[in-house]
């Protein structure tokens, strides 16, 4: 093998079968001995084949369509010898029986002796939306798509796009299929009609944009939120559908992911309105008894619940012994803000039918996705009074403990640094020890009764908290539902390919046969005929099948794992943890969704 070339010849499935005319192999020569054949063209003419070459339209980042070779039947004579003398690379092949040889592999007529490795590939002609990809597509739009880096060998995937194209060329040559003609005027009807949603669109994501004590709407409300996405999610339908993604005709790669997420997005939204149907027509024929149960809800776990813990605190709660002056005065602060709250929500507790009816209509036009973000806007303005609660408590509990350790600092007879942010060495006046042993000892007895009431309130502001990533995980579950995904996935697992295989061991090795010499006008024979072994120049061919592999179906969730990968990091952090030890505030529950819509903020 020393001295010999290695040529790799992507050969067309279409092509193993046997034939019945010769004729002349099509496709790419991308140097470094690398050649895609496309078809087989049964012209006797290189002129009429080289001007079908030359109308045929193709990506611009791929090389121009060649003649690369001959592919006679057995016993027929060659081809012409001026394209074979003028190619840089040529295939020399012919058909025995129902098996493939070949002759030789030229270089400007002469010839070269090397290995051929022949990858058998599908065309897939009555499938243009299967194809080849050196690594799994790509179906979060909202990710820039990578390019190969410059290597000294040839891009797989570069190879795989030609092979890609072939199916085109192919269907160039030998006709194209017959495509269904679009009435003109029915895209100008749709085409006004398309502008004035986008108009109007646009109008509402600048009413979005509004903010409200320095934040915006979709940063503080769910409603906002749901409604800045189902805009956003409309927009961008009508843009694909202007792009006609709705149809599986398109340019390969990207267009299968934008076919499917029209698909899964129109799918997701149908069964949310469905869903919010049926829910909501519960919720208006029986939004008397569902507002007084809410009523009845709020009241026992908001005011009730909250006033029997604080007077439970007021006394030895679990046989704690709590400092009498504060425990009093920190019962009595709480008891008023609850009797405030109270007295500014009572006016509208009367409005809670009302809004358990708009919940219900709201379901009808955003979807069941709409419902549970009025149900969160309404449990974050109901428990608005232990957010209140939680930010007293913190503040005094985060005062008293950075007060200790600034003492504690005092007896090890250093201080903190602002200027430097470290703590150096200092020398204390007597007076000063005596005042921060003084401090030091109140507030370390003080310190049990503040823990307490700290950790009651840290308690149900996390118990809202979690209330309310349930409601933005069943969000998530309905914003992102990828049940189409899973369909086409299923029906189709070729639509996703997530990269390629090869078989060593297929059916189309016993295709490919190994020739032997040949004189020039004498019939051919073929290797297994008794001629000794020094008489024959061979070609030694490897076969190999490729095969597209479909991604996993774990991939078809993407969405869901960057909305756990958001969850994780906001609820379940070391941040969140070291806040509730120190006593620095957890802000309010950031908005999991994300519209993955390309160009649009997550």
């Amino acid at each position: 093998m020393d001295g010999q070339c290695i040529f790799r010849v992507f050969w067309p499935k279409r092509l193993c079968e046997p034939i019945k005319e010769s004729g002349y192999l099509v496709g790419w020569s991308l140097g470094s001995g690398v050649v895609v054949v496309a078809s087989k063209v049964g012209f006797a003419n290189t002129e009429q084949v080289k001007g079908y070459l030359s109308e045929f339209q193709h990506r611009q980042d791929l090389a121009d369509a060649v003649i690369v070779g001959y592919l006679s039947r057995e016993g027929e004579g060659l081809c012409e010898m001026e394209p074979r003398d003028r190619s840089p690379l040529w295939i020399d092949a012919f058909t025995a029986r129902t098996q493939v040889a070949f002759r030789d592999v030229l270089a400007f007529g002469m010839v070269v002796p090397g290995r051929v490795i022949v990858t058998v590939y599908d065309e897939s002609i009555n499938e243009p939306w299967h194809y080849y990809l050196a690594s799994p597509i790509t179906l979060d739009l909202t990710q820039p798509h990578t390019t190969s880096p410059q290597t000294k060998h040839i891009p797989l995937q570069y190879i795989l796009d030609h092979v890609n194209t072939a199916k085109t060329l192919y269907t160039h040559i030998h006709g194209d299929p017959p495509q269904t003609e679009h009435g003109q005027s029915a895209e100008s009807r749709t085409s006004w009609l398309s502008n004035a949603f986008v108009s109007c669109s646009s109008w509402v994501l600048r009413a979005s944009d509004v903010s409200v004590m320095g934040m915006r709407v979709t940063k503080v409300s769910a409603v906002g939120q749901q409604l800045d996405m189902v805009v956003r999610r409309g927009v961008y339908a009508v843009e694909q559908w202007q792009a006609k993604s709705y149809t599986r005709r398109g340019p390969q790669g990207p267009h299968n992911a934008q076919y499917a997420s029209f698909w899964n997005s129109a799918f997701a939204a149908l069964l949310d309105v469905i869903l919010g149907c049926i829910v909501g027509a519960v919720l208006v024929a029986h939004s008397h008894e569902v507002s007084t149960w809410m009523l009845n809800a709020l009241k026992q776990h908001t005011v009730t619940s909250l006033q029997q813990t604080i007077v439970w605190l007021r006394g030895w709660p679990a046989g704690l012994k709590l400092n009498n002056g504060l425990d009093g005065f920190l019962a009595e602060l709480f008891l008023w803000l609850v009797h405030f709250w109270t007295l500014v929500f009572q006016p509208f507790t009367s409005c809670m039918r009302a809004v358990v009816v708009v919940a219900g209509y709201s379901g009808f036009v955003g979807g069941c996705s709409m419902q549970l973000a009025v149900i969160s806007d309404t449990l974050a303005l109901t428990t608005l009074h232990t957010y209140w609660f939680y930010m007293v408590a913190t503040r005094i509990f985060h005062w008293q403990l950075v007060t200790l350790y600034s003492l504690f600092n005092l007896f090890r007879g250093r201080k903190h640094n602002v200027l430097r942010n470290r703590i150096d060495s200092c020398d204390y006046d007597l007076d000063q020890l005596l005042i921060g042993t003084i401090l030091f000892t109140l507030l370390t007895y003080l310190f049990p009764t503040v823990l307490v009431y700290y950790l009651t309130f840290v308690g149900r502001r996390l118990a809202v908290i979690m209330a309310q990533g349930l409601l933005e995980i069943m969000l998530g579950l309905l914003n992102h539902n990828p049940a189409l995904y899973v369909a086409l996935r299923v029906r189709d697992p070729q639509m996703f390919p997530g990269g390629v295989c090869y078989d060593t061991n297929s059916k189309y090795e016993r295709r490919f046969i190994e020739a032997a010499w040949h004189m020039p006008g004498s019939p051919v024979r073929l290797s297994r005929d008794p001629i000794p072994l020094s008489a024959r120049n061979r070609m030694n061919v490897t076969v190999l099948h490729m095969r597209s592999l479909p991604i996993p179906v774990s991939a078809l969730f993407f969405q869901y794992y960057q909305i756990w990968v958001q969850f994780s990091a906001t609820y379940l952090s070391q941040g969140i943890l070291r806040s509730l030890v120190v006593g620095d505030v957890v802000r309010p529950v950031q908005r999991l969704q994300h519209t993955m819509i390309p160009g649009a903020e997550r």
